[in-house]
């Protein structure tokens, strides 16, 4: 067992689309730190084909820092450590460099079993490529089906639909015409069927597919009206994205062959992170992780303890901005720039980053962009997530973000902003948190390493994040409530630990940045208006916190909630440019 084993350091990898990230954590006075870190391009593409190469490239840069030899002569890691010069004890990696599923789903009700599917397919790296309905929306007969099945080539066709005991014809012509397109295809490029309705039609299911295609079975995603069951369907769709996509990877089997666990899909190891976060925390609130990679967007929540993952297959910074603009128009995007951009601007500014995955922003308007794009990727995921999550009574307002005392932000977008307020702003016009947060920053990618370390040393997760392996970005404090612009909503009295302290009074419209860096605490004595909410029991409730300092400070976000941008461009980039200035940009 690799447990029992003795591990003193552990060298762990996180393969992106564009970009792996290779992460050194070792015993350092008897307590895990983190200590060095290496990237490099990602090489499953042409001309390397070799997901291994990447991973030896960025260990490669490590060495380079440490002076320590990680790699043997023919190029594979030293196990275990010989000396602090040489080797380590244990590896292990995480991957979403493979393409997405490709599925189809097929159910009775759009607004029932078909939106619980969704869910789950987001749940996962998947792509729903079409939709197929019994309820008259959009209804296809039979021949049009198949050839929506057939267009869209999918590695997974997922049937839902009748809660238990209820609809039984509508699903099974469903399963009927799953089978015939998978007939009507070449046993090598069939698609695998999974059943994930009504479970007393599962024979019947079995039945009729018989051998024309892989059937798998899941427990129905919506067994009452009222409820959803979307973990089965989860790790049915996982586990065919690991076998068939990263379990084709170029060179997994290399990478396989030197870690201790099997290679896990990234947005599994941010899930265990935010989890593990959450127990540490208030039970009353929730924690939310976002990472927003080169060509997905996750988040990650988990309320009561328990996890909700979303995942944005091709919606990233460098992949996906096109898709973005061809489904919601560039308006989306440039609504957030501070200077004037046109739509065709926009869309060839992304199909150029999109040609060049590893270029870094040269230009003021080339990072607004990216930020733009992550602002838009954040809420697109985040419109997705929100109806499947159950946050009890972490939800006081409904239209609204849940109560969430950490979020944890990761993605070179956020990591390497030109400046800390630049990335708080991004989070903030994203996600909107309300009451009082603390934005955590993953400034060297180290969320899906730290999650994934769990299954190798619990201790080393619990020892790193203790040892500062993360960074406190700001901490937040956004009353919710409605007033006229200028009127005072908060009054913030703010005593360090040295025992200075200062007063101010956010108006309505106001975002103020207050003095508290990092490694400094203050206690925040909170009175709102009659009005207006900071999540300390409910309108006008007052009380204290206890706050850590960020790289951003201390956040006064009375802007608002839901956030409303002025309606005219002009004055839309103007707002846009005073909070940039607002937070220091």
């Amino acid at each position: 067992m690799v447990e029992e084993q003795h591990i003193g350091s552990i060298l762990l990898a996180d393969c992106g689309t564009v970009m792996t990230k290779a992460v050194l954590l070792e015993q350092v006075s008897g307590r895990y730190r983190f200590v060095a870190y290496g990237e490099a391009p990602t090489t499953v593409e042409y001309p390397w084909s070799d997901m291994s190469a990447g991973i030896r490239h960025a260990v490669e840069q490590m060495s380079q820092f440490t002076g320590r030899r990680f790699l043997d002569a023919s190029g594979d890691i030293i196990f275990p450590q010989v000396s602090m010069q040489q080797g380590v004890d244990a590896f292990a990696a995480t991957v979403s460099a493979s393409q997405p599923l490709q599925v189809v789903l097929g159910g009775v009700v759009r607004e029932l079993s078909v939106a619980s599917a969704e869910r789950a397919a987001a749940g996962t790296y998947s792509t729903v490529k079409a939709i197929l309905t019994s309820d008259g929306q959009g209804y296809l007969n039979e021949e049009a089906r198949v050839r929506v099945i057939h267009k869209a080539k999918p590695d997974v066709i997922c049937i839902a639909g009748g809660v238990e005991a209820g609809a039984v014809s509508p699903v099974l012509n469903l399963v009927e015409t799953a089978k015939l397109a998978c007939l009507l295809m070449d046993e090598g490029v069939r698609p695998k069927l999974l059943y994930a309705g009504n479970s007393r039609l599962r024979q019947q299911v079995v039945k009729i597919v018989g051998k024309q295609a892989e059937l798998r079975v899941a427990d129905n995603v919506r067994p009452t009206r009222s409820e959803e069951d979307l973990l089965s369907t989860q790790a049915a769709l996982d586990k065919v994205y690991v076998q068939d996509k990263m379990g084709r990877l170029p060179g997994i089997d290399v990478v396989s062959g030197w870690s201790a666990v099997t290679p896990t899909p990234t947005a599994r190891a941010i899930s265990r992170l935010v989890e593990y976060l959450w127990h540490l925390g208030n039970h009353t609130h929730g924690v939310l992780g976002v990472d927003v990679g080169a060509a997905n967007t996750t988040v990650v929540a988990t309320f009561d303890g328990q996890p909700f993952t979303t995942i944005c297959a091709d919606l990233g910074i460098t992949f996906g901005g096109e898709r973005l603009i061809q489904t919601q128009g560039a308006e989306t995007i440039t609504r957030w720039l501070p200077e004037p951009m046109s739509a065709g601007e926009a869309h060839g500014a992304l199909i150029n980053k999109a040609i060049h995955p590893t270029s870094v922003p040269q230009e003021p308007g080339e990072s607004w962009l990216d930020q733009a794009l992550a602002r838009e990727a954040i809420r697109t995921a985040l419109t997705i997530a929100r109806p499947g999550w159950r946050p009890g009574v972490a939800q006081p307002y409904a239209h609204l973000l849940p109560l969430c005392d950490t979020i944890v932000v990761s993605g070179g977008v956020l990591a390497h902003a030109p400046r800390p307020g630049h990335a708080a702003l991004t989070i903030l016009d994203a996600l909107e948190p309300i009451g009082v947060s603390t934005l955590v920053l993953d400034t060297y990618g180290l969320v899906p390493a730290l999650g994934n370390v769990a299954a190798i040393k619990p201790l080393a997760a619990v020892e790193a994040l203790d040892g500062g392996a993360l960074v406190n970005l700001a901490t937040v404090v956004a009353p919710v409530g409605r007033a006229r612009s200028g009127e005072t909503v908060l009054k913030v009295h703010v005593t360090y630990d040295d025992g200075s302290n200062f007063s101010v009074e956010a108006g309505y419209g106001d975002l103020e940045v207050l003095p508290l860096p990092p490694g400094q605490q203050a206690v925040l004595e909170l009175r709102p208006t009659r009005n207006f909410d900071v999540g300390l029991g409910g309108p006008g409730k007052a009380g204290k916190r206890r706050v850590s300092g960020g790289l951003a400070g201390l956040i006064i976000d009375a802007r608002g909630r839901p956030l409303r941008l002025p309606g005219s461009d002009q004055e839309r980039q103007r707002q846009i440019q005073q909070w940039l200035w607002d937070v220091g940009g």
